[in-house]
């Protein structure tokens, strides 16, 4: 039996932020919203976990959908600038 997060008396009105691959970033990002206090559901993680094919959808709630959307981009940001910092010399400055 599946646990679908989507009803119609959701009272959260949970809508998709991001769609995935990877359930560990997935994960990351759940964390990252609840440091903010945006509840998060993940839809879809136990089957593309195993094969990283098929999607993962991370939800929020429609009324937290912009700060939610402004925390993804910090955090994608953050994480680029983290792997630039890895890169050879040579390669920052391309």
């Amino acid at each position: 039996m599946e646990n679908t997060t989507m009803h119609a008396e959701d009272p959260l009105n949970l809508t998709t932020l991001i769609k995935l691959t990877d359930s560990n970033l997935a994960e990351i990002l759940k964390l990252a919203l609840a440091d903010e206090e945006i509840e998060c559901a993940i839809e879809g993680e136990h089957q593309a976990g195993l094969t990283g094919v098929f999607q993962i959808r991370v939800l929020v709630p429609q009324k937290d959908l912009a700060h939610a959307e402004q925390i993804l981009q910090e955090h994608v940001a953050r994480m680029e600038e983290d792997s630039g910092k890895d890169a050879p010399d040579s390669e920052k400055d391309s």
